[in-house]
């Protein structure tokens, strides 16, 4: 669809409004309190830019992934390795930049290691979503240098149930013959409360518009297609969960424990093989919020634990020897818990948190194919032989066969008011960073600093100001810094680099916000100075998936030895980079009648991300956005439409391809109905309706997976 028709929509119905909106008095709704923020912070005057997802707006943005779930968020995008393995992009920050948080604390998950590693959480009994854009490294360390996701399920009670209950979801999309459903039974005794929950997903490999791939291995790289369906996309995942709380005079207690299962194919270039990504994923939780009164200092204690077992197994099958067999390439296994305490105090009109924070970890890969093999090796350049014991270098990183870490820090964040209008605060956070390895690697014991200050000031009854200034530090992971094996996931041999430096960031943020009246909205606009900005580069050369490099064709052919696939080399660089660009988003209640109101939406979001070391741009940088949409809301009656068009990305990172514009049409409606006391929902979700051939600029898998075709999504949810 051409964008023209944007422009038409908006007109149109500014114009019905204006014509027909009658004028009301401004209401000032209360703010909503962002949970992951220890001070209780309003959303309205928080110095940083948040975003939160809950209720219907969140109910309607559900997808298959959390990412997918934030997709239309400005300032969020997604990796989109097919539509299970898919991490958050924030500012164009993901893998280790992202921290992807449950309830507040890890994930226990390895997805940033890899794009094809999912995040073991489903959306799909999610209560809310809270998006922090830029730096929380004060809060969540340094692998939170770009950004926070934290997605609340409620599976600790906070507050005590009116009554017994029961929650139910369901939904079937077609897309995929993709079936969903899930239920949560609560209640309480006394004082005590409890939630049982389970949630169950299946699907097959999902359609797109017709589109075309290039077999790069091949010479000359030849043309492959037509293909209407993303190979080996398919995926099931089930999951079950218990909580329970009790209610102390001045606060609470609770736990929870939980399992998630999924397994899922991996499309792309092994998708022939069927590679399928089998994952299991068990958690414990323990959180308490104690209020205190009767202190002239401390107001509260909040203590928040978490701990998790994960590992995941890829397989597929392989021809060897002509003999085709089920073959299990790696195994990865993360154990560890994260534990946080909070003191919460008071001074007149200064406020504020000191914190302890601890992550311990660890780490291992099993089997024959991990990204910490040690095996890269070169020759003489007039080395002939066709044998691969002699005239060899040592590897570029010694094999890893495990890794145990420590993350220990110290934080304080303070506020103050300076009037009624004016509130500034400032923070600092001190972390130590041990690790040791299964290797003849030396270990490493690093420090971090991290230091934030921000101002929140309101104009007028209807408009504030914010800003922040931050300093954050993060460490090189360990994939960046001894890789040195075949990922397969993005089709290339990655090889680390020991003498990376810790990478520091300075950034600034303005906002400007109106939240009382019928436009509302949030304007904010960053710039974030890097150096030793981390990212992997292509080296111009290929090397076999036994760490052999191409050399003088002793096999005939590409040089590389029977049977061994040769993958381009990739090596983790560091350099001083830029990251600027702004986001948008304005809601207005256009009209308001008897019965029925219309609320016209935009938002927008633009980012370059430069390479200031060697010119040019850095790769995978999200393309822009505009998008549009309106929404009528009756007594019973829901239903909307919005316009997303993602700009032309042509500024280019290293050995990238242009990513051509385009446009997604979506559409809701939704229908409330109730049987005696119990109340539910009747929905219908379309989306890119007019089936548009769609690429993510930010995918490693792009040609390979193009985004969904045109789909239709029916469902029903229901409290009891």
């Amino acid at each position: 669809m051409k964008f023209y028709i944007s422009p038409f929509l908006l007109s149109a119905s500014l114009g019905f409004a204006q014509e027909k909106a009658a004028d009301k008095p401004i209401v000032e709704l209360d703010a909503l309190t962002i949970e992951s923020s220890p001070l209780g912070t309003k959303s309205n005057k928080s110095t940083q830019a948040w975003s939160v997802l809950t209720d219907k707006e969140l109910e309607r943005a559900k997808g298959t992934t959390i990412a997918e779930t934030l997709m239309d968020t400005p300032g969020v995008s997604q990796t989109h390795f097919g539509p299970s393995a898919n991490r958050p992009i924030i500012r164009g920050m993901d893998k280790f930049r992202v921290r992807v948080l449950q309830n507040g604390t890890d994930s226990f998950d390895v997805s940033a290691q890899s794009e094809d590693h999912a995040v073991p959480i489903d959306p799909l009994m999610v209560d809310r979503i809270e998006i922090l854009r830029g730096s929380s490294a004060l809060l969540h360390g340094g692998s939170a240098i770009g950004g926070v996701v934290n997605v609340i399920d409620r599976s600790i009670p906070t507050s005590p149930y009116d009554s017994p209950g029961a929650s139910l979801r369901s939904s079937y999309n077609s897309v995929n013959e993709g079936l969903s459903y899930g239920a949560i039974a609560f209640g309480s005794s006394d004082k005590l409360n409890y939630q049982l929950n389970v949630s169950k997903k299946d699907y097959n490999d999902y359609d797109t518009p017709t589109f075309y791939t290039e077999d790069h291995h091949a010479t000359p790289v030849t043309q492959e297609g037509p293909f209407n369906t993303v190979e080996n996309s398919h995926g099931v995942s089930s999951s079950i969960g218990f909580g329970a709380s009790y209610m102390l005079d001045s606060g609470f207690a609770g736990f929870s424990l939980s399992s998630f299962e999924n397994d899922y194919g991996v499309p792309g270039e092994h998708a022939e093989g069927d590679t399928l990504i089998e994952m299991e994923s068990d958690r414990f939780e323990f959180r308490s919020e104690i209020d205190i009164a009767n202190s002239d200092l401390l107001t509260g204690i909040d203590l928040n634990f978490g701990f998790g077992d994960y590992q995941h197994s890829e397989s597929g099958y392989e021809t060897e020897n002509n003999v085709t067999e089920w073959h299990t390439h790696a195994t990865y296994l993360r154990e560890g818990f994260e534990g946080k305490i909070a003191f919460k105090h008071e001074i007149g009109k200064l406020s504020g948190v000191f914190g302890i924070h601890g992550l311990f970890d660890e780490f291992k890969i099993v089997g024959e194919e991990s990204i910490f093999g040690g095996l890269s090796r070169s020759w003489d350049d007039d080395n002939t032989s066709a044998t691969y014991d002699n005239n060899y270098s040592d590897p570029s990183n010694p094999s890893i066969e495990g890794e145990e870490s420590s993350r220990i820090s110290l934080f304080l964040i303070e506020e103050y008011d300076l009037s009624d209008d004016t509130t500034i605060n400032a923070g600092i956070r001190w972390e130590s960073i041990k690790r040791k390895y299964q290797s003849t690697i030396a270990d490493r014991d690093e420090t971090t600093f991290s230091a934030s200050g921000g101002v929140s000031h309101d104009l007028n009854e209807l408009w504030n100001l914010s800003g922040n200034v931050n300093y954050s530090e993060r460490t090189p992971d360990s994939a960046e810094l001894y890789s040195d094996g075949a990922h397969h996931a993005t089709e290339a041999y990655e090889i680390g680099n020991s003498n990376l430096e810790n990478e520091s960031a300075v950034g600034v943020e303005i906002i400007i916000r109106k939240t009382v009246g019928k436009v509302t909205g949030q304007f904010s606009a960053f710039h974030t100075e890097y150096n030793d900005y981390i990212f992997l580069e292509h080296s111009g050369i290929e090397r076999g998936t036994d760490g052999n490099p191409q050399r003088v064709s002793v096999y005939g052919g590409d040089g590389f030895a029977p049977g061994v696939e040769g993958l381009e080399e990739k090596a983790y660089e560091s350099v001083d980079a830029e990251f600027q660009g702004f986001e948008v988003e304005i809601d207005w209640l256009a009209m308001e009648n008897p019965g029925w109101d219309l609320l016209l939406s935009f938002y927008g979001d633009t980012l370059r991300g430069k390479n200031k070391t060697e010119g040019g741009n850095l790769p995978r940088i999200p393309a822009s956005r505009l998008g549009i949409g309106f929404e009528v809301m009756q007594e019973k009656l829901d239903f909307g439409m919005k316009l997303t068009r993602s700009l032309k990305q042509d500024k280019l990172g290293d050995d990238e391809e242009v990513t051509p514009a385009f446009s997604l049409v979506n559409a809701f409606a939704s229908y409330d109905v109730s049987f005696g006391d119990s109340v539910g929902e009747l929905f219908v979700k379309g989306s890119n309706l007019t089936d548009e051939l769609a690429y993510n600029h930010a995918s490693v898998l792009k040609q390979f997976a193009p985004l969904p075709g045109r789909s239709v999504e029916i469902g029903l949810k229901f409290d009891f």
